[in-house]
């Protein structure tokens, strides 16, 4: 009878061993997966500090882009703002040296000559203002000639008559205007001035008036 009992004991021992033993396993793997996931944890978190620098360093740099936008705006409009007085500066000292160019509020500001692309073709850019102190609507016709010389003789054109198709120069306007005609020179004739006139109606606050303007042919190279 000794032995069974030892045997059944000895049965309870190994089975409370493998108890034991898989109990210690489980914790041993139980231990791990926490391991495992603090490791996840820590390098997530190492991680989120990474890209919150990263962000950081993006949101200081465009801030830094802001400012530097903001400076050149600043210097881009106190340059527009001296660019204006200049232009003011020039155009009342324009009025003092040429008055002649001047007359019914209104001067005939710039005549502007270049050559086209194509040989032979030209265009005339005439910009007109008006200088009265009441900007009133000021109309009239303007009439440009080319005069030079053909096959040795004498010779003019009416800019009007050169242009494709053929049309009269009008303006109308209460500031500026700028009019513009592109002509082909006749074969054989060498430009040598530009005569300006301009008529300019009369109403009831101006009276009728007339400016004439000369100007020598640009060398353009290819006249």
């Amino acid at each position: 009878m000794a032995k069974p009992k030892l045997l059944v004991a000895s049965l309870i021992g190994a089975l409370a061993l493998t108890s034991i033993y898989g109990l210690s396993v489980v914790v041993e793997q139980k231990d791990q997966m926490i391991s495992q996931l603090q490791q996840g944890v820590s390098e997530a978190l190492d991680g989120q500090a990474e890209l919150q620098q990263r962000l950081a360093l993006l949101s200081l740099e465009q801030d830094s882009k802001v400012a530097e936008l903001a400076r050149l705006e600043q210097e881009v409009a106190q340059l527009n703002d001296e660019n204006l007085s200049l232009k003011q500066e020039l155009m009342v000292y324009r009025q003092i040296m040429a008055p002649e160019q001047q007359a019914g509020g209104m001067k005939i500001e710039q005549l502007h000559i270049e050559p086209m692309l194509s040989p032979g073709y030209y265009r005339i850019d005439v910009l007109l203002m008006q200088v009265a102190r009441n900007k009133r609507w000021l109309q009239g016709e303007l009439k440009v000639q080319l005069v030079g010389s053909q096959d040795g003789q004498p010779a003019s054109y009416n800019v009007a008559d050169l242009q494709q198709p053929a049309s009269e120069l009008t303006f109308k306007f209460r500031y500026f205007q700028e009019l513009s005609s592109e002509i082909k020179l006749p074969e054989g004739f060498q430009v040598e001035r530009v005569e300006l006139s301009a008529f300019i109606k009369g109403n009831k606050w101006n009276k009728a008036a007339q400016i004439d303007l000369q100007q020598a042919w640009p060398d353009l190279g290819n006249t």
